[in-house]
Order: C-alpha cells, then structure tokens, then sequence
C-alpha cells in the first residue's frame, strides 16, 4: 500500500519541475527552435507612385491581409508613419513571414526587396531585407528610403 507522499518528497519534485521549466526558459527558443542570427527587416513608408513596372498587391489581397506582420507595417505607413519591425528565426512567425514576403511579386534585389501595396488608395513602399547572420553588413545597414 502506497502512502501520501512526504512534504520532503513533494517539495523535491517542485524543485525539480521549477528546475527544469527555469532551464527551458533560459535555453530560450535556441534550444527549441534551432535559432540562428537569421532574421527579416520590414520597413513601409508611404510613396506616391510604384515605379513603372512593379506589381502593386492592394492590402485586401489574402498574400497582404492575412499576414499580420506584413499587414501592421503596411497599415502604420499608409497612415503616414514609416514603420520599422525585425523578424528573427528564433519566433514562430519567422518561416510564415518568409513565406509570406516570397508569395508576393517584388522589385527582386535578392535578400533586400521591395514590395509596393496599396491601402486606402496609397501606395506603401515595404522593404524586407533578410539577414542570414552576416552581424557586419546588418551594422552598416541604414534604411532611408529605398530608390
């Protein structure tokens, strides 16, 4: 017949689960994940026109309206804010937003594109610039508007 167990016993295995969750915490997504320094610059800022040959997606467009970083950078812009956010591999939403930013038709530069979508019937300039742990050229890199 088994008994209760002892205050000993159960404070030792809160010990324990505290322990382990603390370690998991520290670890961070590194551990998790696979986290490198990989990572996505946005920047959006509103401009009058796209230049003659890009494609402009409107904001309604499900490539645009259900990615909720893409969508809150773009929206903030049209409202005449420029608007900055970084993505790195270590969220969830890192692949998603990859994969959101490449089913969009862009002014290709390989890893720094530029994507034209209107809101409200303005035309936002968004910049996505991927990283891939290159720390020296993400020091040097300013972002004034893109030409």
């Amino acid at each position: 017949m088994a008994g209760r167990p002892s205050r000993r016993q159960l404070l030792r295995r809160g010990a324990v689960a505290v322990g382990v969750g603390l370690t998991g915490a520290l670890a961070g997504c590194s551990s998790l994940r696979g986290c490198s320094s990989a990572e996505i610059f946005l920047r959006a800022e509103l401009v009058g026109n796209a230049p003659d040959g890009a494609t402009v997606v409107d904001a309604a467009d499900p490539r645009v309206a259900n990615s909720p970083w893409v969508l809150k950078v773009v929206e903030a812009a049209a409202e005449g804010h420029p608007r900055e956010s970084s993505v790195t591999d270590c969220l969830n939403d890192y692949d998603a937003l990859r994969a959101d930013l490449d089913a969009l038709p862009s002014v290709d530069r390989s890893e720094d594109r530029l994507y034209y979508v209107r809101v409200d019937g303005q035309v936002v300039r968004l910049r996505a610039v991927f990283f891939a742990g290159d720390d020296a050229r993400r020091s040097e890199l300013v972002l004034p508007p893109a030409r």
